[in-house]
């Protein structure tokens, strides 16, 4: 290490930094006040980038690595950084983060308060700070960080501010909830996805699946599965299936001359009063009533 340190001054960077009065100014607007971004900005291959807070950020932070490594200190730890993976510090955390000489960080980052933003640090794992974010999802969380620096790049006014505001807290929503790599209700970048199964389920809802076949399509125990599917949709297989099936009944009748025959039958009933009965159970109405409702 040759001590060199640098905080901003990138070669191609963006950043943008609110005005201290713009955000006190509109800081408590309706459209604001559950999340805004105060600091934003892309540091491509930041060689020798370093940042220490002693007595934190008044903000919370998000530094996402796309390129290269780099590591970040919290609660007296040091933990590496690499690629396709997410960082946060609570706000008022004293932190130190930094760059790899030897393998430069790309990062896109982001400085932000609200109602709403403390309840995604508090997703993050648990004395990580940190979590994994899978391709597909990397590739969508770029383009939204790049929308914020061209709304941004166009001035600081007000519907501006809510432009980049409303993209950030889409970003959020992408990186924690549309994440194949992390699942936010299990706290953990080491959990199974079960959208192989979601997709199973979808492509057989004209079967009559029992808890066994969707868990030995699973690859796992029936109690485990279990587990598993509520902690990340908060219901059981066998009811999630249900109402997949209530769901395009609902859809047909509304859609289609179907008779309640026919619909049983295309989402897997071959009895249409014990359909009828079990729509009714779930919905609160019949399939007749649905179909006879004003749409």
């Amino acid at each position: 290490m040759n001590g060199i340190r640098i905080l901003e001054g990138f070669a191609n960077q963006h950043l943008y930094r609110l005005p201290r009065p713009i955000l006190e100014r509109w800081g408590n607007h309706p459209l604001l006040q559950s999340m805004m971004p105060t600091d934003i900005g892309w540091f491509p291959h930041a060689r020798y980038h370093y940042c220490k807070r002693a007595a934190g950020a008044p903000e919370h932070i998000l530094i996402f690595c796309v390129d290269g490594e780099g590591w970040f200190e919290v609660d007296g730890v040091t933990r590496p950084v690499y690629a396709n993976q997410a960082f946060f510090i609570p706000q008022d955390m004293p932190h130190a983060y930094g760059s790899s000489e030897e393998a430069p960080w790309s990062i896109h980052w982001t400085h932000f308060v609200g109602a709403e933003s403390g309840v995604y640090v508090n997703q993050v794992p648990e004395e990580e700070h940190r979590l994994l974010v899978d391709e597909a999802c990397r590739i969508r969380l770029e383009q939204l960080f790049q929308q914020c620096y061209e709304v941004l790049q166009e001035g600081f006014v007000l519907n501006r501010l809510i432009h980049a505001a409303k993209i950030l807290q889409h970003l959020f929503g992408e990186m924690f909830y549309n994440n194949l790599a992390f699942s936010p209700y299990q706290r953990t970048n080491r959990f199974r996805s079960i959208e192989p199964t979601l997709r199973y389920l979808r492509q057989n809802i004209d079967q009559s699946l029992t808890l066994t076949d969707i868990a030995n399509h699973a690859g796992l125990s029936k109690p485990h599965f279990s587990r598993i599917f509520k902690n990340q949709t908060g219901y059981s297989p066998m009811d999630y299936f249900i109402h997949l099936k209530v769901q395009k009944a609902s859809s047909l009748l509304v859609l289609t001359e179907m008779t309640v025959r026919e619909i049983a039958l295309v989402v897997g009933y071959g009895d249409p009063y014990y359909f009828s009965r079990l729509f009714k159970k779930v919905v609160g109405i019949s399939p007749s009533a649905v179909r006879k409702q004003p749409h």
